[in-house]
């Protein structure tokens, strides 16, 4: 629970130093699919996930912020096959993740309006598992340390907006099976107070 609280003062942190620096920082939001790798990928199918994001670029290249989102799945044929076989007609599983983390971006210099960049993020990740059953529901939630990496590009908009496509992959180490999941999604970004494109 003090990880958590870390990592969650570390992203509002992140947030608030928009107020010292105004002209080098961006919140928005973030959205789209997760795809379950590994073992995950045989225990659930493709889910989603929606987020906020803040970062501090440091100079035209480098940033620091936080990532908060939550990450959903539903039970796999197998799986759900399995849950029936012993609990009856209709049980089924399901999974989420919340996610509390760290990260860092480098943003590639480029001519044009599109922004590449690469990102790298630590932190915490609920993971939990449910069971829902004729008989009763059961579920199991535990904390764990992962880590992401990934990139995208972002567009620059009109005014202090601009939006992205990007992909990452999340390893979250488990006791029983990691969760390990790829993203796909976009997000929307505004720059604080005129911020810098």
């Amino acid at each position: 629970m003090r990880s958590k609280a870390l990592i969650f003062a570390v992203a509002l942190l992140v947030l608030g130093v928009g107020a010292a620096n105004a002209s080098t920082n961006w919140i928005g939001f973030s959205g789209g699919a997760g795809i379950p790798t590994g073992d995950f990928g045989d225990a659930a199918t493709t889910g989603w996930h929606i987020g906020a994001t803040g970062t501090h670029m440091m100079n035209d290249q480098w940033g620091i912020g936080g990532d908060i989102g939550y990450h959903a799945w539903s039970g796999s044929t197998d799986a759900n096959n399995a849950a029936e076989a012993l609990f009856g007609p209709g049980s089924k599983f399901s999974y989420s993740a919340f996610q509390a983390t760290g990260h860092a971006v480098l943003e590639f210099p480029t001519q044009s309006n599109v922004r590449p960049y690469a990102k790298a993020g630590l932190g915490i990740y609920d993971v939990g598992s449910k069971l829902s059953s004729p008989t009763g529901d059961a579920s199991a939630t535990d904390s764990k340390l992962g880590f992401n990496f990934g990139g995208g590009m972002n567009f620059v908009s009109t005014g202090n907006m601009r939006w992205g496509l990007d992909a990452g992959y999340h390893l979250v180490p488990n006791d029983n099976a990691n969760f390990d999941f790829f993203t796909l999604g976009v997000n929307v970004m505004w720059g604080l107070s005129g911020a810098s494109k």
